[in-house]
């Protein structure tokens, strides 16, 4: 994440492609900086037993070392990039499916917890077109973005979905 204050909207004089995925990366280090317990109000209970970790967690569990907690900006823009995930049609649920994975990051070291093989093979394809796909969710968001009813006061927020 950059130290500096990211804007809140996306600049379309900029290449927006290259913005989304920006916003995307800044979405990812900000869910894996999210607290995973405490969440619910104190006097809430749930019946269901914890979660099993991935080997891949248990490392940094027991670590001292955590994340910086995101602050309201991160968590506003990835409020954003989680909508923008919402914007491909059922036939384009492969961008949808690549994107998410991507979305997933180590919370101390950054990286990917997909990488472009793991995807591929989760998904019975090749890592080239699993790169294609994200490259063309991120044109398809970007597309959607460049709309001028996009960021329109105007449009209630169930609206965004006509514009699609």
């Amino acid at each position: 994440m950059s130290a500096k204050r990211r804007a809140t909207e996306i600049d379309l004089t900029r290449n927006v492609p290259d913005q989304v995925v920006e916003w995307l990366d800044e979405a990812a280090f900000t869910l894996a900086a999210l607290p995973s317990t405490g969440l619910r109000p104190a006097g809430a209970r749930c019946g269901w037993p914890d979660i099993v970790r991935d080997l891949a967690d248990i490392g940094w569990l027991d670590s001292d070392i955590l994340p910086p907690r995101p602050s309201p900006d991160e968590v506003s823009r990835l409020d954003q990039v989680l909508v923008w995930v919402q914007f491909f049609t059922p036939a384009q649920r492969n961008y949808r499916n690549v994107i998410n994975m991507r979305l997933i990051v180590h919370p101390i070291s950054g990286l990917h917890r997909w990488n472009w093989r793991k995807i591929a093979k989760a998904m019975g394809t090749d890592h080239k077109r699993v790169q294609d796909w994200h490259r063309a969710g991120v044109e398809v968001i970007a597309k959607k973005i460049r709309q001028s009813e996009f960021f329109s006061p105007q449009t209630p927020q169930n609206a965004v979905s006509a514009i699609i």
